[in-house]
């Protein structure tokens, strides 16, 4: 059976290069893990009225359908939502988060209509922030909340408190988005720059939820699966085995990373003789964190540190917020916009965990992408020790 899913798997490759669909865009261009710029600026202006796509609510009429259409038959039907009238906000301030943590903050994907709202947090890679479902859902109680994930898994209780199911819903990039795209494309067909834009955006969405792009292999695997009882019973054996053996891959590439990490940023990056600043990374994000008398700090409550944070925030796109609990030790961080270990292809994460050449060629790219935050901040610090 596994020859057999190899040969279909380099038919599938072969079709993919003569059509072009390895030839994507937004994966040239690094955008892949952008969730704001990317995500949910592409989502955002499929999903607006006003959108410059030129078809109106069609696209949003059709989104609103599939999440109807996703709920339980014993949930309570939604209020009706008037697509034509929508007007939508991407990253929506509804003002800053309350010391209880029970209010504001920015809701990545805002929808009203008359009075009524559909809200969507949107989660690729970032870490969820504390009741940030909780926030959202007190800005507007009878709000419509969506907690979009890759794989539609459910939002942590740091994050939704004390809410139950009804009160939000889940949905994921890799069947609803995914299956919503499809029809967005078939409605755009007499509007090939938009088609073709949805098309590719699929390709990327296929490719960050591992989805079998073609319907031909697909079908063809379905076959060899209802086909054999022995290749069915393998199949099922199969499941559980790689899911296992995928996670020592990223495991192992995790732990030899962070190695690397340590390897190439271990300079001690503080002015302040008694504190200690290290450029670290932390699953998929990295920045400058402060250690004094091998203890991590809290750093808004160390007035020398001050100068620093504000030299840290002062770098482009590097950020901090209050709300990441178990980050106050550090100054400002950034998400890494290549790609985290755990999100890999199999075929990337195959060949970094068993080829030493493509492992290195993944943490260059890791490095290369952080190396230019590092330098910035070292010459910032070294100017105040000139100054001192």
């Amino acid at each position: 059976m596994l020859s057999q899913v190899s040969s279909l798997r380099r038919t599938q490759q072969k079709l993919a290069l003569l059509s072009g669909e390895n030839f994507n865009v937004f994966r040239i261009l690094g955008l892949e893990s952008r969730e704001v710029q990317m995500h949910s600026g592409f989502l955002g202006e499929l999903l607006n009225p006003a959108g410059s796509h030129g078809l109106k609510d069609a696209f949003l009429r059709l989104f609103v359908e599939a999440i109807n259409q996703k709920l339980p038959p014993e949930a309570k039907k939604p209020p009706e939502f008037n697509t034509a009238a929508a007007h939508l906000v991407v990253e929506h301030d509804i003002g800053r988060i309350t010391a209880d943590y029970l209010q504001g903050g920015r809701i990545d994907l805002y929808l009203e209509s008359g009075g009524e709202y559909i809200f969507i947090e949107n989660k690729i890679y970032a870490g969820d922030q504390q009741n940030q479902l909780v926030r959202y859902k007190a800005h507007r109680n009878h709000a419509r909340l969506l907690y979009l994930t890759l794989d539609g898994k459910d939002a942590p209780e740091w994050s939704k408190g004390g809410l139950t199911s009804d009160q939000y819903q889940i949905i994921s990039y890799k069947e609803d988005v995914s299956s919503w795209l499809e029809k967005c494309r078939q409605v755009a067909v007499a509007y090939p720059l938009v088609r073709e834009t949805i098309v590719q955006y699929q390709h990327l969405i296929n490719y960050l939820t591992g989805n079998t792009p073609s319907d031909f292999m697909k079908e063809e695997m379905k076959h060899l699966l209802q086909g054999s009882q022995d290749n069915f019973v393998s199949a099922a054996a199969l499941q559980s085995v790689f899911a296992e053996t995928r996670q020592e891959f990223v495991n192992s590439l995790t732990d030899k990373f962070e190695a690397e990490w340590k390897r190439q940023f271990k300079q001690n990056l503080s002015p302040l003789p008694e504190y200690e600043i290290y450029f670290r990374q932390q699953w998929n994000i990295y920045g400058y964190q402060v250690v004094k008398d091998g203890e991590d700090v809290n750093v808004p409550d160390e007035v020398a540190l001050q100068p620093l944070l504000a030299l840290a925030l002062g770098i482009s796109k590097i950020k901090r917020q209050k709300s990441w609990v178990g980050w106050d030790s550090w100054l400002g961080w950034k998400v890494m916009d290549v790609l985290h270990i755990d999100s890999l292809s199999p075929d990337e994460l195959y060949a970094a965990a068993t080829n030493d050449e493509a492992r290195k060629r993944l943490f260059a790219e890791k490095i290369r992408e952080a190396m230019p935050y590092f330098e910035e901040f070292k010459a910032l610090a070294d100017s105040l020790k000139i100054i001192a």
